[in-house]
C-alpha cells in the first residue's frame, strides 16, 4: 500500500492498488505547485491515516471547483479533490509526497495542458497528449 506524508509528517496518507492515471499537468495551478506528477487514485482506495488536512477550494482553469488538501503546519499540498466531473470519484495525489520515490521512476502516461508546457520541457513521446479541454492533440 503506497503511503505518503507532508514535509513535517503531521499529515499522512495511503491508498491501495495502482493509480488510475499517472499524469503531469501544465495548468497554472500545477505549475505553481512544483509541477510534479499527479496520481489519480480512486476515492474508495484512499485514506488520510494521520492528522486532518486543511482545505482551500478554488475555481480551476477548467471552471470547476477543486479543493487542495494541505498541512497547516508546513504548507505541503498532499492531494486535490473535485475538478472535472470525470474526476469526482478520484483523488489527485501529489506524487512528490509519496514515501517510496521509486514510484516516480516510471514517466507519466498522460500530459495535460500541453499548450502550456514550458518550452524547455520535452514532450513525453509515449504519453497521451491532452490540451486544456482534455482533447487528444497528438
Amino acid at each position: 500500500m503506497p503511503t505518503g506524508s507532508c514535509l513535517c509528517g503531521e499529515i499522512q496518507i495511503a491508498y491501495e492498488g495502482d493509480p488510475v492515471h499517472r499524469a503531469i499537468c501544465y495548468c497554472h495551478d500545477d505549475r505553481k505547485m512544483a509541477n510534479m506528477q499527479v496520481f489519480q487514485v480512486l476515492k474508495s482506495s484512499f485514506s488520510v491515516t494521520k492528522g486532518q488536512p486543511k482545505t482551500y477550494t478554488k475555481v480551476s482553469d477548467h471552471g470547476n471547483e477543486i479543493t487542495n488538501h494541505f498541512c497547516a503546519t508546513c504548507g505541503t499540498t498532499l492531494y486535490r479533490s473535485g475538478g472535472a466531473e470525470m474526476n469526482h470519484d478520484k483523488i489527485g495525489v501529489r506524487a512528490g509526497v509519496l514515501d517510496d520515490q521509486g514510484i516516480l521512476d516510471n514517466p507519466p502516461a498522460i500530459e495535460v495542458y500541453v499548450e502550456r508546457r514550458p518550452p524547455w520541457v520535452k514532450q513525453r513521446e509515449s504519453a497521451i497528449q491532452l490540451n486544456g479541454k482534455y482533447e487528444i492533440v497528438s
